[in-house]
């Protein structure tokens, strides 16, 4: 179920950012590219595709030989009225071990696909309040369109709902240059993230999706913990020069393991986190079709650990 909400909470966010695209005016000053970007635009991102890569390399960690995991992950998604459904595939690399597998979300179902099988997470994984789509819609077993609900649209309502501001998390924005993203000129803006905020909102948004498990598990008390062990963060955008639209956003932190916690982290001392998300095919039509059978998620959580070497 934590790893459900985590998936969700990862999702909802780069997609939450990436809705608020901008006008057509041209940025003069980091705030107003901020601000056209994500707070006055009038374009939206309704699908796509999203290309996404984490890497976490954790000093000292004694299950992987201080080995790095990552992930690569791309596949569309497409969202509207409230939920988000996506299918990705995806490679996991953990020490020496590489698992290739899918990811599937259809309103409130999230799945995993390993080896063939599809795994289903509980009801409710991502959320509540979403009507599931359908195992096939027609003749051709291809959904149609992606589940809705009532009130504000999309990872974005979602975000305004809880009450979590992204800009918030963006301290000294300024723009470094100009990259080309997808085919589409972008300008770069680079700023320093606020840690304490980013966490808390992490940590509301993960309950959100995670349920009462991921509030015990991320506490006050965890999360302040969390945030003094961070030394460094930054967040690079990547925004349409003509539309404003958010294209790329790659995320840099470093971090270092109190003493008194190393082992209860299994002797990890410290670490880097890296991630690197980009949208291309920018509204390109998008179906999502639900696995028309598939097995509990035990049944793979009770082999993973084995996979893995842990």
């Amino acid at each position: 179920m934590q790893r459900a909400g985590v998936v969700g909470a990862v999702v909802a966010a780069v997609l939450g950012i990436a809705a608020c695209g901008g006008s057509s005016a041209p940025a003069s000053s980091p705030t107003k590219l901020l601000s056209q970007t994500f707070t006055t635009g009038v374009s939206k991102i309704h699908s796509g595709v999203l290309s996404l890569t984490l890497d976490a390399d954790l000093k000292g960690l004694k299950a992987l030989g201080g080995k790095p995991i990552s992930v690569v992950a791309s596949g569309p998604f497409t969202e509207g009225g409230g939920s988000i459904a996506f299918d990705f595939s995806a490679t996991v690399t953990a020490g020496s071990t590489t698992i290739p597998l899918g990811i599937l979300a259809t309103g409130q179902k999230l799945y995993i696909e390993f080896g063939g099988t599809y795994y289903a997470l509980p009801a409710g994984s991502l959320g509540s309040g979403a009507t599931p789509l359908p195992a096939s819609t027609g003749a051709s077993g291809v959904a149609e369109s992606v589940p809705t609900t009532t009130g504000p649209s999309g990872a974005a309502g979602l975000l305004s709902r809880l009450d979590i501001e992204p800009l918030s998390w963006l301290t000294t924005p300024k723009i470094v240059g100009s990259a080309t993203v997808g085919g589409v000129a972008t300008e770069h803006l680079s700023a320093q993230v606020d840690i304490a905020k980013l966490v808390t909102d992490i940590g509301t948004l993960a309950k959100s999706v995670g349920g009462s498990k991921a509030s015990s598990i991320l506490s006050g008390a965890n999360l302040s913990e969390l945030a003094s062990a961070v030394s460094s963060a930054q967040l690079d955008l990547y925004t349409g020069t003509s539309d404003h639209i958010l294209r790329e956003v790659r995320f840099a932190l470093s971090f270092t393991v109190p003493p008194a916690a190393q082992s209860a982290l299994d002797g990890v001392t410290a670490g880097s986190f890296t991630s690197d998300a980009q949208i291309s095919d920018l509204n390109s039509p998008e179906t999502v079709t639900a696995p028309k059978s598939s097995q509990p998620f035990s049944g793979l959580l009770s082999g993973a650990g084995r996979l893995f070497g842990l």
